[in-house]
């Protein structure tokens, strides 16, 4: 029997690795028992892990600041690194577990909108899917890596090991939401191409003079299923929005302090250096997984304004075919569907302080 080749085949690599973090979107698929006590004890290992978390974060500061006469501004500057890394990323991965059901419901739409717009196309989504996993085990190998160097040399393993490994572990999670950010901004670009290509093919319809009743009355029908996909594609936006907006102010941040103090770094390099000493290996470990930040950041960036410029081609090719019409009927469906595209604009931002597309880099 062959195997049904939908959206949760495609990213069945994705979602098994998120299965084994605890964020499998699918945990309360079909209300069963079995998978509500899946949900319920995750729920309760990240609490665990949270209050653990919270712990080392008040920990870290207090010892080093306490028990340490002499810090300098490197060491001041390690602690805030460390600190922000530990909080923010724990503080991310609780709040994506809360907020699964909304998850769910956009995984869920997002399936049923590519089923009827991009169904062809999930034999290359797969393999893309498989290229994320493999990237993603080279930076998680990269995060292993590092904290078990930095632990050889600092040869204090109970204070300094459950540091790096809460870091890890949240700094995975953080990772693997904004794979999945990334993959619903990939999605709905594909699917407003879809409609685009649509709306193509509807054009040369609608200005043709050879029509019949029976295509006047396809292209009424057509036009209006176009215009409940692209509805549905803004309601999953507003939703993916709502639900990745801190982890999307998290990243930025991230990045903007990875960048200050890779450049403080120039000036003072004693925050690469453990116990005086500086390790050519993790200096390159540690600009990996810098770099890694970096990516994903401008590959949710470059995703994001490849769904602008197709809605803004969606809202070209109505006004197009709205100003060559002459039926009324016709022409009635367009202007609607000019008017609903105004009022659905696919703007973002990361919690209303940093936009989400190429203005970044300038504002």
């Amino acid at each position: 029997m062959r195997k049904k080749r939908d959206l949760h085949w495609a990213m069945s690599p994705m979602l098994t690795i998120n299965t084994f973090s605890g964020i499998q979107p699918f945990s309360l698929e079909q209300g069963s028992s079995q998978r509500r006590v899946f949900f319920v004890f995750n729920c309760a290992t990240f609490a665990v892990l949270f209050c653990f978390t919270s712990y080392l974060t008040i920990k870290v500061p207090y010892y080093k600041l306490y028990f340490s006469g002499t810090l300098d501004l490197s060491a001041y500057v390690k602690i805030i690194w460390g600190v922000f890394i530990l909080s923010s990323a724990a503080l991310s991965g609780c709040m994506h577990l809360i907020r699964k059901k909304q998850i769910i419901s956009i995984f869920n739409g997002l399936a049923y909108l590519v089923k009827e717009l991009w169904r062809n196309g999930m034999m290359c989504y797969r393999k893309f899917i498989l290229h994320q996993v493999f990237l993603f085990f080279i930076n998680t190998s990269n995060l292993i890596t590092l904290p078990l160097r930095s632990i050889e040399i600092m040869g204090d393993v109970p204070t300094h090991f459950y540091n790096v490994l809460m870091m890890m572990f949240w700094t995975s999670i953080h990772l693997e939401q904004e794979m999945q950010f990334y993959n619903f901004l990939y999605l709905l670009s594909r699917c407003t191409h879809s409609i685009n290509i649509r709306l193509a093919n509807l054009n040369s319809v609608v200005t043709s003079d050879s029509r019949s009743q029976r295509d006047h009355t396809c292209v009424l029908r057509q036009i209006s299923r176009l215009k409940i996909f692209q509805i549905d594609l803004y309601k999953i936006y507003r939703s993916a929005k709502s639900v990745y907006g801190l982890p999307n102010l998290l990243l930025i941040l991230n990045n903007l302090l990875n960048s200050s103090f890779i450049l403080y770094s120039i000036f003072d390099y004693g925050i690469f250096s453990l116990k005086g000493r500086n390790y050519r290996g993790q200096i390159y470990s540690f600009l990996l997984w810098s770099f890694s930040d970096f990516f994903i950041m401008l590959s949710i960036i470059s995703a994001k304004e490849k769904l602008r410029k197709e809605v803004d081609r969606t809202e070209k090719l109505v006004i197009d075919a709205m100003l060559k019409v002459e039926d009324y009927p016709v022409r009635r469906e367009l202007r609607l569907f000019a008017l609903q595209l105004l009022h659905t604009p696919f703007r973002s931002s990361a919690c209303g302080f940093f936009p989400l597309d190429l203005t970044l880099f300038t504002s």
